[in-house]
């Protein structure tokens, strides 16, 4: 592993302690009900017997909302302060630990025995570990054959970087991005590692990837995702050979990585988009 980049501004809290965002529950929710509508398309109706570990599951909220749509639901996250509070909210519910178990561990050592769950959610997690490699390869020990991973991904070119709002920030080395911050007037350091497209695409080449991200863009609506401001409304009307060129460019995405399967698709390595029409062999139900 390298140096610990992540974790660099841990002496000033938790992640949840530093980001106070993860503690409100609308947003949080509204991201919820996005990931279960993706993983319901494509498992159609296998969703409510599914076991499902939620990656970086930090306070909670979001893992109390999967509770009520899969089978059973595994939180993990470093942040102990998160996951108490999530704990806390879990047990307010009454929500047996049969349904849910929120617990304090890495992602890159999960306590899961190999092919044990039929999803991951692994939601805008990856640029907060530093070994993303050993991330990819414990998420594929896990998944059961033809289970899938949903992705939600940002990207390192972007013109603001999404977790301290300054422009170009995530395309500088990281010492030159700690003295932006500094000039910038924050306190923390730069403790994000997010990757380039391209890299993106290396990173999960284990796996067959479905890329909902146009689909998504064009039909919010069928993914119950509700934030759609001027900007967002006016790249929907686009043509998709617009938007399929500039694909790299776009900042978020979400990909439903497949562990492969005999006769599955897509197979290791392979991209799909959600709205190319093409036949997914690998969808359960199909």
């Amino acid at each position: 592993m390298t140096t610990a980049i992540t974790r660099l501004n841990e002496t000033e809290g938790t992640f949840s302690e530093r980001f106070p965002v993860l503690f409100e529950e609308p947003g949080r929710l509204e991201k919820a009900e996005k990931i279960i509508a993706v993983l319901g398309d494509y498992f159609h109706g296998r969703a409510p017997s599914m076991t499902v570990v939620d990656i970086g599951c930090s306070t909670g909220i979001m893992a109390r909302q999967f509770a009520g749509a899969f089978g059973r639901v595994i939180g993990l996250d470093t942040d102990q302060v998160g996951v108490a509070h999530g704990q806390q909210l879990a047990r307010q519910a009454g929500i047996s630990p049969n349904k849910l178990r929120l617990c304090a561990g890495d992602a890159c050592f999960m306590p899961l025995a190999d092919e044990s769950v039929d999803a991951v959610i692994c939601n805008q997690v990856y640029e907060h570990v530093d070994d993303q490699r050993g991330l990819a390869d414990e998420i594929r020990r896990v998944l059961r054959p033809g289970g899938a991973c949903y992705l939600g991904i940002g990207t390192r070119h972007v013109f603001i970087e999404g977790h301290y709002k300054l422009p170009f920030l995530s395309w500088l080395p990281h010492p030159v991005a700690d003295v932006y911050m500094k000039l910038a007037g924050k306190k923390s350091r730069y403790d994000v590692r997010l990757l380039s497209y391209r890299n993106l695409r290396e990173l999960v080449r284990q796996f067959g990837v479905i890329d909902y991200t146009l689909d998504i863009i064009k039909h919010p609506d069928q993914y119950a995702d509700g934030r759609r401001g001027m900007i967002r409304r006016w790249v929907q009307r686009w043509p998709l050979w617009l938007l399929k060129a500039v694909l790299p460019a776009i900042p978020l995405h979400v990909w439903v990585l497949v562990k492969p399967t005999a006769g599955a698709m897509p197979s290791a390595g392979q991209f799909v988009c959600r709205n190319d029409g093409i036949p997914l062999r690998g969808r359960q139900g199909s």
